[in-house]
């Protein structure tokens, strides 16, 4: 579906999410993999201001939030990233 490049400790590393049959997964380099697992363990949410998310393996939003908090420097991406829904009329 996407996949995220950047550093940790200035070492370009990459990671890949995918979403089929209603489940998602990550794939890539062992060290981000690893962080961003843990990461999505953690209780507090994350996501775009307004619309915060459970960090959900099966939430291609909020693992992009969730990955973007495990690297140091993001450099690149390619895929369709998931985009967080428009703030309704009225709302400020």
């Amino acid at each position: 579906m996407f996949s995220i490049e950047g550093t940790i400790e200035n070492k370009p590393m990459e990671i890949a999410y995918f979403f089929e049959n209603g489940a998602g997964r990550l794939e890539g380099e062992p060290l981000i993999v690893l962080i961003v697992e843990d990461a999505l363990k953690s209780v507090e949410l994350t996501g775009p201001v307004g619309q915060y998310l459970d960090r959900d393996i099966n939430d291609p939003l909020a693992v992009l939030f969730v990955i973007k908090e495990c690297f140091h420097e993001i450099t690149g991406f390619k895929g369709n990233l998931p985009e967080a829904s428009p703030m309704p009329k009225g709302a400020i």
